[in-house]
């Protein structure tokens, strides 16, 4: 009897996991489920519009990156990552449109906005970001968004990157993936 009780209980704690108390970070929801979408955009190397440190939303005579992000909002924040064959951040790059002091997510690696270069983001022919480089939110509906980022030794040829949108909840989504 103890032993089939002990059994019992045994798989009800498992069942419930311990619920409420996790250690592992919570899923990022996949591309499939984000409708954003990465590419090189067209004028990818040929302009400058940033520079490499966060919040630098003015030309500093180096040609960047840039990619065409379609994407669903509202969000808040967009980071652009460097990702391993299965599409998990390696912590090789970051660039995102956090500024200063403000926290990424803690799936990503959790730096500071001032630790990591910025996104200059563009819609249409407009620079969207405050001046600290930080994105307003964006509303809810579509958007075409033209990211702007500094290159970096660490964004090699052959090199996976990956964008992720933050929602205004603070939720992440992750979306596509592309090699540089």
């Amino acid at each position: 009897m103890r032993t089939t009780l002990a059994l019992a209980l045994a798989l009800v704690l498992v069942a419930c996991g311990g619920e409420g108390v996790s250690t592992t970070p919570p899923k990022v929801a996949t591309a499939d489920s984000a409708g954003a979408s990465l590419e090189k955009s067209p004028d990818s190397g040929q302009v400058d519009r940033v520079g490499p440190d966060d919040g630098a939303l003015k030309a500093d005579g180096v040609k960047d990156l840039s990619f065409v992000c379609q994407v669903q909002g509202p969000l808040s924040a967009i980071f652009l990552v460097s990702v391993d064959d299965k599409g998990a951040p390696s912590g090789q790059f970051q660039a995102d449109t956090l500024s200063g002091q403000n926290e990424g997510p803690r799936e990503l690696t959790a730096y500071k906005g001032k630790a990591t270069p910025g996104i200059g983001v563009v819609v249409g022919d407009k620079l969207v970001n405050a001046a600290d480089g930080s994105l307003p939110e964006l509303a809810a509906g579509p958007h075409r968004l033209v990211l702007y980022v500094a290159p970096s030794p660490a964004i090699q040829p052959g090199s996976r990157l990956r964008v992720y949108v933050q929602r205004p909840d603070k939720s992440l989504v992750g979306g596509a993936t592309i090699t540089n």
